[in-house]
């Protein structure tokens, strides 16, 4: 589980994290070693769920080496509704969505946590204005879900 204390008292506990997967961990449909040991690490703290319509069809193979992630596929004629409907299941209070996209958006309204990463294939403006937080790469999304003393400056009230 992920836990941070804010300094107005809230207590924040997340047990999942839902991640989009092209365009927030991968570019182009491929992921750098480095998002890779990342997910690791943080696979072994919360349940992480990728889920996706794997535009490039690389998800499997890329995430195949990553224990303890889940890989949730898509039809490609799926809407958003999916993923906020995942995020519905797993409780979305306890759970953080890392996404950029367009179909990101509805799980974006309703999860306890929301990371928007503004990477080199750009961001949807739905999901940039409902995030929490925004960051650069998706390594840095993971490393504040790591870290969760660093999310303490910015969620502060």
């Amino acid at each position: 589980m992920i836990s941070v204390q804010l300094p107005n008292g809230r207590q924040y506990e997340f047990r999942h994290v839902v991640f989009d997967y092209n365009g927030t961990l991968a570019e182009d449909g491929r992921m750098t070693g480095e998002v890779r040991q990342l997910l690791a690490e943080l696979a072994a703290k919360a349940h992480v769920a990728v889920i996706t319509a794997d535009t490039f069809g690389l998800a499997r193979q890329e995430l195949a080496a990553v224990p303890g992630v889940e890989l949730i596929l898509l039809a490609a004629d799926q809407d958003g509704t999916e993923k906020a409907r995942l995020v519905l299941e797993r409780g979305a209070e306890h759970t953080v969505v890392v996404g950029n996209g367009v179909n990101d958006q509805p799980m974006f309204f309703i999860a306890g946590l929301k990371i928007c990463v503004l990477g080199p294939e750009g961001v949807s403006t739905g999901v940039l204005a409902a995030a929490n937080i925004v960051v650069r790469s998706p390594a840095d999304a993971i490393r504040l879900l790591l870290q969760p003393k660093r999310l303490i400056a910015t969620l502060r009230t």
